[in-house]
């Protein structure tokens, strides 16, 4: 008993919950920056469908659920472009965090009901944060909330700064269960996650992206390189729900599931967004203590591993490199992904 109440009513630093608002806020910014040009095509009510039509066979689109479909006619769908922008910026933020929350969520649903074929994962995983932040304390740091109560309360609370993680786990739960579910169901789908040429077909493809010249290194080294690219994807998605559980290996796992999704968005850019919103997730699973140095993750390493080997250790260069890797033209991909649709 005295373990389950650990569990769900324990109090801990939201420090890393609160970065994966800001990551679900600035997501849904870059969604809505990149549809922009075809807002009204992809939403409109004589859009890519017209919503009039009597053939119109989808419950989805004509659904009651989307506030957009309520005010059709009186409201252009313009409008709600903006609304979305207002939301995404108060959430990462943390300007009146709860009501931004409860507001982009609905604006989320609305949006994925009035149009799902336009729908992809990156608006699926986040409205499922979004459905959980409504409940829990990411608010209470790095926020304008935070800052704006302190100004009233310069002493800080022990009750805001380490609030009830029970919202929070259920976060956690929900998107451990993505993987969990979604792992044997590639086994199930395709062969070639067994035989490990999965990554090497989905590089290849132009489904995502316009095949250049990571297909081809693929087919290199006599196969090795895309069963090691295949296996390891499996293995860090197979070993994520059960090593996160451990104080000890809860920190490598997390960073190798963020750099496997930063490498399949530099792999195959036409899913940059999807594996961020990934990314955004798996922050939440971190320590507080890995955010708290400016320099967190030099400091974190330094305090686990020889000085010497931290003397050595080159981190401006290492980050220059990984931001020039992570210049992919998504928005470019994006739109044109789906101006084709």
């Amino acid at each position: 008993m005295n373990a389950w109440d650990r569990f769900w009513f324990s109090r801990a630093d939201a420090l890393p919950l609160a970065w994966t608002r800001i990551g679900v806020g600035l997501l849904w910014l870059m969604i809505l920056i990149v549809t922009a040009p075809n807002w009204n095509r992809f939403y409109g009510f004589d859009g890519m469908l017209s919503l009039g039509e009597i053939d119109l066979n989808s419950m989805r689109t004509l659904s009651s659920t989307s506030i957009m479909n309520w005010t059709d006619g009186v409201l252009p769908i313009g409008f709600w472009w903006w609304v979305g922008i207002v939301l995404s910026v108060c959430v990462a933020t943390g300007f009146q965090t709860r009501f931004a929350t409860i507001g982009l969520f609905v604006f989320a649903s609305s949006l994925i009901q009035r149009n799902s074929y336009t729908v992809n994962g990156e608006e699926l995983v986040t409205r499922m944060l979004l459905f959980y932040g409504c409940f829990s304390p990411w608010g209470s740091r790095l926020s304008l909330d935070r800052m704006l109560q302190l100004r009233k309360q310069p002493a800080p609370s022990e009750l805001i700064e380490h609030p009830l993680v029970w919202s929070w786990r259920l976060m956690q739960i929900n998107f451990l269960l993505i993987y969990a579910i979604s792992l044997p169901y590639k086994f199930a789908q395709d062969f070639d996650w067994v035989t490990g040429d999965a990554l090497h077909w989905t590089i290849a493809s132009d489904m995502w992206w316009s095949r250049g010249w990571l297909s081809e290194l693929t087919l290199g080294f006599n196969g090795i390189l895309r069963k090691l690219m295949t296996w390891g994807t499996v293995a860090v998605e197979g070993l994520f729900p059960i090593l996160v559980c451990f104080r000890v290996t809860r920190v490598p796992i997390v960073l190798s599931i963020i750099s496997l999704h930063l490498g399949i968005a530099f792999c195959i850019p036409g899913v940059t967004l999807f594996t961020l919103s990934m990314v955004a997730g798996a922050a939440s699973f971190l320590p507080a203590d890995f955010f708290a140095s400016r320099v967190c993750f030099r400091s974190y390493l330094c305090n686990r591993i020889p000085s010497v080997c931290c003397e050595r250790m080159d981190f401006s260069l290492v980050a220059r490199m990984c931001w020039r890797i992570c210049q992919v033209p998504w928005m470019r991909l994006r739109f044109s992904k789906k101006s084709s649709t």
